[in-house]
């Protein structure tokens, strides 16, 4: 998937923690899916996606995540968590997602997830039409 044709719907720092490490010494696989929930939330809470906004949306729910893994990592290391959409859907979007090095060189992690929005009574409700533009900006085929 060519992910260089468009910008990330997001690009965000987290840092892993010395707790996140397993008995072998690298970063336990369960807590990267914690790296990109955390990357998930910080762009919704500054970009307002998913949050409502007068309509009937009442947040999102996380329909089915996979994550291939791809290098060790530790917890002295930063992690940048990008994201890109790669299917829109009347009330579902899926999301690439990958986690690298700081500076971009190492792919450490990366899957899909699929989010469905969902009212205040948890039934699939349409994605507005501004948060279907800013998935469309990061689509890649």
């Amino acid at each position: 998937m060519n992910t260089e044709s468009n910008p990330p719907l997001f690009d965000v720092m987290v840092s892993p923690r010395w707790a996140d490490q397993d008995s072998m010494g690298h970063i336990n696989h369960v807590q990267y899916f914690r790296y990109l929930e955390e990357a998930r939330v910080q762009w919704m809470a500054n970009t307002g996606f998913g949050m409502g906004g007068g309509g009937e949306l009442s947040g999102m729910i996380v329909a089915a995540a996979g994550l291939n893994f791809r290098k060790e990592w530790h917890h002295d290391k930063p992690l940048r968590v990008r994201a890109w959409a790669v299917h829109i859907g009347n009330s579902s979007f899926r999301l690439l997602q990958s986690l690298h090095s700081e500076d971009g060189s190492e792919l450490v992690a990366e899957g899909e997830i699929t989010l469905v929005c969902i009212d205040a009574k948890h039934r699939p409700t349409p994605i507005a039409d501004a948060e279907r533009t800013l998935l469309q900006q990061s689509a890649v085929a």
